[in-house]
């Protein structure tokens, strides 16, 4: 059985609209689809200079793959840095939650999943995605801050800097807490591949940040089958905790999937009425 329908019910997962409450208030999550879904983050919130400033993040579904795109002062690369684990300080892992719960939690049961782009980082897994994901901090070997309470003290305290899903500082305490910064994959079940894509690749495909498109635009995709349906939080933190965003959305099921679900539905009370004559 594929995934989409082991993790999601048949009849519930095809709202477009859903309700991701994990950061102590409900959000409507947009329904992804083959257009592209935009959210952005604060500006000039990454500590050190614009080369750490996250700008924006984008997704969209077209056909069986998920578009994942990111856009800012980090190259895909990395900005290089003496000192520091591989020479580079780059960009954590992507991690989507789909349980509702806090990171902390939705890790500790096992729930959430994990992408690693980034081949310069310093996660523990080789690239791809993952589920049943544990996390850990590399911010203190990439010269960062100790904690997110350290991160927001230092002057960093606006609005939308984790991203308008996690528009305000509280909101960001009671879904990661105020502890280490969690960005990257400790461990996990792989379950694919994904593919990086570039700028360039991106634009073909219809992505368009305009004028909130920072120096680096770059992307991946993988097959959407890896991932549950549904409303999910995802986000990610550059490896040094100096910017972050999230992103919330819903993926819907396939037309297949929704089409399926439905005969099933109409056979089931065609039965009923069958058997009430």
């Amino acid at each position: 059985m594929k995934r989409n329908l082991m993790f999601a019910t048949l009849l519930g997962s095809a709202v477009t609209l859903g309700a991701v409450a994990v950061t102590g208030e409900s959000v409507n999550a947009q329904s992804l689809g083959a257009g592209w879904t935009y959210q952005y983050d604060a500006v000039g919130d990454g500590s050190g200079g614009s080369q750490y400033d996250i700008r924006g993040m984008a997704m969209s579904i077209q056909g069986d793959r998920l578009f994942v795109a990111l856009t800012g002062g980090t190259p895909l690369g990395g900005v290089k840095e003496n000192g520091v684990t591989n020479g580079t300080i780059s960009w954590g892992d992507l991690f989507f939650n789909f349980s509702g719960k806090k990171f902390a939690d939705a890790a500790a049961s096992g729930q959430l999943f994990g992408v690693r782009f980034a081949a310069s980082n310093d996660s523990a897994v080789g690239l791809g995605v993952y589920s049943n994901v544990k996390t850990t901090s590399v911010a203190t070997q990439n010269m960062g801050y100790s904690s997110l309470e350290s991160y927001y003290n230092a002057g960093f305290d606006k609005a939308n800097t984790q991203g308008t899903a996690i528009a305000t500082k509280q909101a960001a305490y009671d879904y990661y807490g105020k502890g280490s910064i969690q960005n990257s994959i400790s461990s996990g079940v792989k379950l694919g591949d994904v593919a990086v894509l570039m700028g360039a690749d991106l634009s073909k495909l219809g992505l368009n940040f305009g004028d909130k498109a920072g120096s680096n635009t770059f992307g991946f995709s993988f097959n959407r089958s890896l991932l549950p349906e549904g409303s999910f939080l995802a986000n990610v933190l550059l490896e040094c905790g100096n910017d972050g965003m999230a992103f919330n959305a819903s993926a819907v099921p396939e037309p297949t999937t929704m089409a399926g679900a439905a005969i099933g539905a109409a056979a089931l009370a065609g039965m009923k009425r069958m058997k009430r004559g």
